[in-house]
């Protein structure tokens, strides 16, 4: 008997080890990681909603407005990505998901930092929008924009982490701002 008990007690263990993260109730690091990924991506769109309401027979202010997109996003997507390195995989499920999105975060900074200059260099006249667009383009170092798509659908699917997005203000926020 006593054989057979120690068999069931190391079997539930062994299956209580293999439980999915869903299981488990969210951590103040995982809560922290879901907030990073979004308020890595709110003072862009935020910007992008500025650049958007300006007058296109005013390129100066399209100039100004396009110039504070380019540098919030440089920012933002910088130091998320580097909270979200501090912080880490919020779990082992979501471990690719997490080095997608760093290296998403990494790429798009570094293509913003490298269009600061390019733009800032333009002329603020009727051209201005187009050229500005293929600065972007050129200094683009993102290799799979899909990342970015992938990563909330990764985090929608799962109840914990769409929950987690729910409550977190910076989802919120960007959720109401308009489509990822």
């Amino acid at each position: 008997m006593r054989p057979r008990l120690i068999a069931v007690v190391l079997a539930s263990s062994v299956l209580a080890g293999c439980s999915s993260d869903e299981d488990k109730p969210l951590t103040d690091a995982q809560g922290q990681w879901v907030d990073t990924f979004c308020g890595g991506l709110l003072p862009g769109i935020k910007a992008g909603k500025e650049l958007q309401a300006q007058d296109p027979a005013n390129p100066a202010a399209v100039k100004t407005a396009y110039l504070k997109l380019v540098t919030e996003n440089a920012t933002a997507l910088a130091g998320a990505e580097k909270k979200l390195s501090e912080l880490g995989p919020p779990s082992d499920e979501l471990k690719n998901v997490h080095e997608r999105l760093t290296k998403y975060f990494s790429e798009s900074a570094r293509s913003y930092e490298a269009a600061k200059a390019p733009v800032t260099a333009l002329e603020p006249n009727a051209q201005f929008w187009d050229n500005a667009e293929k600065v972007l383009t050129d200094t683009s170092q993102v290799s799979s924009p899909e990342g970015l798509r992938a990563t909330f659908d990764a985090l929608e699917k799962s109840p914990k982490y769409a929950a987690a997005m729910g409550k977190s203000a910076s989802c919120g926020e960007l959720k109401s701002s308009g489509p990822q």
